[in-house]
């Protein structure tokens, strides 16, 4: 327990991740699952990063893994929804992860440039009508809120973004607009839509 809320084990390729219990906030899903594994394979490459930012951190999974993964200089969680930032510092006190989490839209809030953004975009289309303390909704809403972290993300020289079917916005579109290169990493389907998980580097 921390202050009061149940902590979860998610078991995942890189091993057993402890996170905040919290109905505010989104769950680790097949999406998150197949960005840690895409991060993986661009270890696997070769590829190492010193400046690492998570996009929308949710429950702070991503960083963590990418913690374990790159053990990065500095890496940085943000997320505009407040529930989020909460839990996602307890995530990383608990994981003993330094990581800087911040209440932040997209990356507004940040200067200069990163190595890294990794993303995992709201990309489920939807009619429900947003309240302001609707922040779990907001977590998987497409609406703008897709084309505003594809676009906050272009503050790192590379990025990794998971791409789903059932999502109506182009990031090929967006992303290439700022002289970004694509190369597919990984690709699942699962029962409900087709999942890949991109990597863009400048050219």
């Amino acid at each position: 327990m921390i202050n009061n809320k149940k902590l979860l084990i998610i078991s995942t390729d890189i091993g057993n991740i402890k996170i905040v219990d919290d109905k505010r906030v989104y769950m680790p899903s097949d999406d998150s699952f197949l960005i840690i594994k895409a991060m993986l394979i661009l270890k696997d490459k070769g590829y190492s990063f010193n400046r690492i930012i998570d996009i929308g951190t949710g429950s702070g999974i991503l960083s963590v893994a990418a913690q374990r993964i790159f053990n990065p200089r500095i890496l940085i969680s943000t997320d505009i929804s407040p529930y989020a930032v909460v839990d996602a510092k307890k995530t990383m006190e608990e994981e003993g992860v330094s990581s800087l989490v911040i209440r932040c839209n997209g990356t507004s809030c940040l200067k200069g440039k990163y190595d890294l953004s990794i993303v995992n975009p709201p990309y489920l289309p939807s009619n429900d009508k947003i309240k302001r303390d609707s922040w779990i909704i907001k977590t998987w809403q497409e609406g703008r809120n897709h084309k505003k972290v594809c676009i906050a993300s272009t503050i790192s020289e590379n990025i990794l973004i998971l791409r789903s079917s059932l999502s109506r916005f182009d990031q090929n579109k967006c992303l290439k607009r700022f002289n970004y290169n694509r190369i597919k990493l990984i690709e699942e389907n699962t029962f409900m839509e087709r999942l890949e998980v991109n990597f863009w580097s400048k050219i």
